[in-house]
């Protein structure tokens, strides 16, 4: 146990020093204007930017919905019986609630 502790604090100082030491002896690239601003990383971007749409935000949301669905039901496959009755409310809240995303999010077009 000992020397398993002792490879553990070497190993992590090894890594320490080569982390340490590449920082110090890798290459730079030099600031330019762009990349000192503080928006996009650099990016020049025209002045007027398109309004961001909200159909992608739509097919997200459903998907995380339909996503919790599918890991849900993957993880009551083999339930007890003693069980199913919780888990079938569930699954039937959990229905209502995907409805109810499917009228909001899918009735605005």
């Amino acid at each position: 146990m000992e020397d398993l502790v002792i490879a553990l604090i070497v190993t992590f100082l090894v890594v320490l020093c080569l982390y340490l030491l590449g920082g110090r002896l890798s290459v730079k690239a030099p600031k330019s204007r762009m990349k000192l601003e503080s928006y996009a990383c650099g990016e020049s971007l025209p002045p007027a930017r398109s309004p961001v749409r909200l159909l992608f935000f739509n097919f997200a949301a459903l998907f995380m919905v339909f996503d919790v669905i599918a890991l849900l039901l993957a993880f009551t496959i083999n339930v007890p019986p003693t069980y199913r009755p919780g888990i079938i409310s569930l699954l039937l809240i959990y229905v209502l609630v995907l409805g109810i995303a499917i009228q909001l999010l899918g009735g605005r077009r």
